[in-house]
Order: structure tokens, then sequence, then C-alpha cells
């Protein structure tokens, strides 16, 4: 198992840019909506789930992964080994929140 170091990175303010977006769009991705998305239905949910899954094989998402200082190729693979490990059952919902407000260390 890996292990990562805990100090706090000192990031420029386009890495923070690049690397908030990227964990918005995993967050999206696992279903893990603001407060207003209670309205929305369980079909718009699943889309928009799909939206962010998508998005991360995307060019724009290519271009947040410049500001962050990684590669494209990087956040795929984390996000790949991330969903594996939900739907395999491996880890909880809230360990993979855990593992998203962390994913700083992993870049």
């Amino acid at each position: 198992m890996k292990t990562y170091n805990h100090e706090k990175i000192n990031r420029t303010p386009q890495e923070q840019l690049g690397l908030a977006k990227i964990q918005i769009m995993f967050e999206d991705s696992f279903g893990m909506f603001n407060a207003n998305s209670g309205n929305m239905s369980y079909i718009q949910k699943e889309r928009e789930k799909d939206k962010a899954t998508n998005w991360i094989r995307s060019k724009d998402c290519e271009f947040f992964c410049d500001l962050a200082g990684t590669t494209q190729d990087h956040i795929i693979k984390l996000h790949d080994q991330l969903t594996y490990q939900y739907n395999t059952g491996k880890v909880t919902l809230e360990q993979v929140r855990f593992a998203i407000k962390k994913l700083e260390l992993k870049i």
C-alpha cells in the first residue's frame, strides 16, 4: 500500500482551481450533489452522474488537469480505481467522499 506525505501542499491559485473542478466532478460522478439536488428525479441524477463520469475523459478535463499540475491519464486511473473499489463494496460512499477530499495528496 502506498503512503502519502500528509503535509499541506502549497499550490498556486491555478492549481487549486484545477483540483477543485476535478474534485467536484468526482463527487458528481458518485452522486454527491449539492443541496439543490433534492428536487432532481432519479433519472436526472443518473444523467448528471453519467455526465460527470464522461467529463473525466473529455478535453475539458484535460484542461483542468493541466491547471492542477497532473495528467488526465492519472486522473482517469484514480477515478477508475475509486469506482471499482466502490462498485465492489470495498469502500463506502463516505470513504469515497474522504478520498476525493484528499485527492490533492495523490497528484
